[in-house]
């Protein structure tokens, strides 16, 4: 599975990646020179029950946030103003814990 979305200006990209085996959620830097990791959130381990639809990855209304979102909700945010990154280990069953600045600036999951 692999979902991604660059945010407005072209030079950051939140990218959801699993392999059969692990799931992470990453802040790319992207532009003409190639793309580069900046951070990375593990999101889970060994086997899946995520399909596609199950993952959305959106950018927050002033696009300096990017958030992993598992069936509408936020479970792995980076903020590209100070490179902070909160969330992650998703566990079926489970609510993400995250605090009010992580989720601040996200609407509702469309």
């Amino acid at each position: 599975m692999f979902e991604s979305v660059i945010r407005a200006k072209g030079d950051l990209a939140g990218v959801y990646e699993y392999d059969g085996e692990t799931g992470y959620f990453y802040l790319y830097q992207t532009g003409p020179n190639g793309n580069k990791v900046l951070g990375a959130i593990h999101v889970l381990s060994g086997m899946s029950d995520l399909a596609d639809e199950d993952v959305q990855i959106r950018w927050d209304h002033e696009n300096e946030k990017v958030g992993l979102f598992i069936r509408t909700e936020l479970w792995a945010v980076f903020d590209a103003r100070d490179g902070a990154k909160y969330g992650g280990d998703y566990e079926v069953g489970a609510l993400p814990q995250l605090s009010a600045r992580a989720t601040s600036g996200f609407g509702a999951a469309s």
